[in-house]
This record gives C-alpha cells, sequence and structure tokens, in this order.
C-alpha cells in the first residue's frame, strides 16, 4: 500500500500538467517582474524550482528518459533548471559612478536587482578609478571607451583597460562602461575656523547633457552655492573627437555670498563666507555591476546537454531505413 501510495505520488509529481502548470507560472513571474516591476527577479527560482522537481519525477518514474543519450539530455537540463534557480538567488545587478582617482565603496553601489543570497559580497571589490577617454564619430557617435582601472588585491597592484564589452573581472563580479560620464571639478572648501574638506562634484552626464553643465551645492552655513563649467572648446559634431576630462580646458563659473567668480584650476573664491578653490578637473565615469555564477556552469551543462541531444537522434535515420530494407529483402524473395 505504501508502494502505490509513493507511486502515485511520483506520478501526480511527473505529469504534465504540472510542467504545464509550472510553465505558465514561469511565464507569469518573469511578465510581472520585467513589466510591472512588481515582482523581485529572484522570484523566477520558484516556478524554476517546481519545473526541477517535475523533471526529476519523471525521470524516476519513466526509465527510457533515463537510457542514452535522452539521459544526458534531460540530467544536464534538470542541472540547468537548479543552477538558474540557484542564480536568480544569488544574483546582483547594480550601477555606481566612479570619479577619476576615487576607490570603489559598494555602500555608494546602486542595486538594481539583488537575490537573497547574495550577502555582503560587493563589500570585498577594492579597486580604483584612473583616467578615461571616450572617442566620438562625426554627430557624437560613441564608439571605443578605454577606462584605467586599478585592482587591488593579494598580489598587489594590477592595472586593467575596462570597456563597453571588456568587464573588469573581480571576485566573481563584472564591471562594464556605459554612456553616462562626465565632469567632475575638485573643489576644496574651507570656512572660517574649520578644517578644509576636499571632494569631486559630478556634473551632468557629458555630451548628453553639454549645454547644462551646471550644479549647485548648500555647505554648512552658507546660501547655496551655483556654479557652472564653461568649456575652452565646444564639441564639433561634424568631426571625430575624444573626451579626456582630466586634459579638457575649462573654467569654472561660480555665484556664491551675492558675487560672481570666473576660476581657472588653482584659483580661489574668498569671501566672508569661508574659501572655495577649484583644484582641477576630473571626470567620472558610471559602470553597470553583474553578478551570477552560474553562468559558465549554465554554459558547460548547455552544451552537455545539446550533445546528448544529438547522440539520442543520431540513429534515428538508420532506424527509419531498416524497414524499408526489410520490404525490399521479402520482395526479392517472392
Amino acid at each position: 500500500m505504501n508502494g502505490r501510495v509513493v507511486l502515485g505520488l511520483l506520478g501526480l509529481v511527473a505529469s504534465n500538467h504540472l510542467t504545464v502548470a509550472a510553465f505558465i507560472m514561469l511565464g507569469v513571474v518573469i511578465a510581472t517582474s520585467q513589466l510591472m516591476s512588481v515582482a523581485p527577479s529572484w522570484l523566477i527560482a520558484v516556478p524554476l524550482a517546481l519545473l526541477a522537481l517535475n523533471l526529476a519525477a519523471a525521470l524516476a518514474a519513466h526509465a527510457r528518459l533515463r537510457r542514452g543519450g535522452l539521459a544526458v539530455f534531460h540530467f544536464s537540463l534538470l542541472g540547468c533548471l537548479l543552477l538558474v534557480a540557484w542564480g536568480r538567488l544569488s544574483h546582483y545587478e547594480g550601477r555606481i559612478e566612479l570619479v577619476q582617482g576615487g576607490a570603489f565603496d559598494a555602500s555608494s553601489a546602486e542595486s538594481l536587482s539583488r537575490g537573497p543570497w547574495h550577502g555582503d559580497r560587493l563589500s570585498r571589490v577594492r579597486f580604483e578609478q584612473g583616467a578615461f577617454s571616450v572617442d566620438y564619430a562625426p554627430g557624437v557617435k560613441r564608439s571605443h571607451t578605454r577606462s584605467q582601472v586599478e585592482v587591488l588585491d593579494a598580489d598587489g597592484v594590477r592595472r586593467e583597460t575596462v570597456g563597453d564589452d571588456r568587464p573588469l573581472r573581480i571576485d566573481g563580479f563584472r564591471f562594464y562602461t556605459t554612456h553616462n560620464k562626465g565632469y567632475a571639478p575638485l573643489l576644496t572648501w574651507a570656512a572660517q575656523d574649520a578644517a578644509p574638506v576636499t571632494g569631486a562634484v559630478h556634473l551632468p552626464s557629458y555630451p548628453l547633457n553639454d549645454w547644462q553643465q551646471q550644479h549647485s551645492w548648500s555647505p554648512p552655513g552658507v546660501p547655496q552655492v551655483r556654479f557652472w563649467l564653461r568649456l575652452a572648446t565646444p564639441v564639433d559634431e561634424q568631426k571625430s573627437w575624444r573626451l579626456q576630462p582630466d586634459q579638457t580646458q575649462a573654467t569654472l563659473v561660480v555665484e556664491m555670498g551675492g558675487k560672481r567668480f570666473e576660476l581657472q584650476p588653482g584659483d580661489s573664491a574668498v569671501g566672508d563666507f569661508g574659501t572655495l578653490r577649484y583644484d582641477r578637473l576630473l571626470g567620472w565615469m558610471g559602470y553597470r555591476i553583474h553578478y551570477d555564477p552560474t553562468l559558465t556552469p549554465l554554459f558547460w551543462l548547455s552544451c552537455f546537454g545539446v550533445a546528448g541531444l544529438a547522440l539520442h537522434l543520431w540513429p534515428l535515420p538508420a532506424r527509419r531505413r531498416l524497414p524499408q530494407q526489410q520490404v525490399q529483402g521479402h520482395e526479392a524473395l517472392s
């Protein structure tokens, strides 16, 4: 009786009806998470785990699925389902803006999607942003991006060049450059009877917002400071050019305390409010952050699955020709 109950439950879990229901659930979850942003992306793991359970039960219930190439295909498919579910539970996707000379800080990254099993892996990443350059074709068409970074690891410091299609790979994460980048004036603020504070201010993305390279800031105890960047050489959209923020000549126009200042690198705006020094012009680069530890094993499992399916289908033409040959033999004997 117990055996019958087990077989009945196994047949129920392995049924095609459950397969169809799990696929419908998977489609609903994917559509909801992608189109409406209501369900978290890791929720996809639920129907994937259900499909994996359904397939495992089918493998246990039907011996023909465990023979030859079909066995390789179905066990590879089962592994892929489990890996994708694990990947959704441990993945991370985010973005961050890094200024030249600045170190990566996980607390500054904006998380776009994060699995509940991801933990604090991002906090272990260590690298610093260097200079970067972006090539543009006529018509302000972005081509090659070359962003220099210095990675700090157990072997010391290594330098790498990152681009849109050449990621920085570190601790399982991949960092890709994006179209989002711009200028960042490095400023030093010194209020009366206070220690100087130095920091870079990110201006709007360039050249997307080339007509509004401005920002505002409210230092403690001082009315709002407004400043904007005036480039020495405007962009000629009919020619090829290269964006290199740290080599760009520009004037920083500052309005502070009811006064207007035009500062070159090294100049200061001084008044009753304190001192604001324009140290130099830097750049900031935007990155996309990806983490999914299942990509490599998924690739190899997929290859094994395709090989198993090919092994199963390869002798099929020979089996189809056999009855025809037998018929011809009978005709010859008659």
